[in-house]
């Protein structure tokens, strides 16, 4: 049972990585933007209207894309970001002028998240993935096009941001 049960998410995980089973989430406040699998289930918006995170149809994983304000000076916001949390074992980290990566593991779990500076320095716009360490290899595709679609923009909360 447990084989069926795999080889159904590989065959949704396949499917779901092609063009065409996406759609664009873009977050009104702070103009994160991202791509979600088609069919995954987007959650309550928070309060501070700060992004949204998506659930897989098994429930089994989550892709979440949010902003915030870049309020400390850069190194401490780069440490932030790829510091472990709880729990967790950082595994690759990488970062250039204006983003971050930082992926590992925490538990049977991996996560990923990237983040890219924008507006001028004052806004981040994230993804955060998180997913079974035994199923990286169907997860790669789907990690690999949310993080290569993640981009800034405006929003209510950019002021003039372009």
């Amino acid at each position: 049972m447990r084989f069926l049960g795999a080889l159904a998410f590989l065959i949704f995980a396949f499917m779901a990585a092609h063009a065409g089973d996406w759609w664009t989430y873009r977050n009104d406040r702070f103009g994160a933007t991202a791509d979600v699998p088609v069919g995954w289930r987007m959650g309550e918006g928070p309060e501070n209207d700060d992004g949204r995170a998506f659930t897989s149809p098994d429930g089994r994983a989550s892709v979440t894309v949010s902003g915030s304000y870049a309020v400390l000076p850069r190194f401490q916001e780069v440490e932030i970001i790829t510091k472990p949390g709880a729990g967790e074992t950082v595994d690759y980290k990488r970062q250039g002028r204006d983003w971050i990566v930082a992926s590992g593991r925490k538990g049977d779990r991996i996560f990923y998240r990237k983040s890219l500076l924008s507006c001028g320095g004052t806004v981040w716009n994230s993804v955060y993935l998180d997913y079974p360490a035994a199923e990286k290899a169907a997860f790669h595709p789907i990690v690999a096009h949310v993080a290569g679609s993640l981009r800034g923009g405006k929003g209510y909360g950019t002021g003039n941001c372009r």
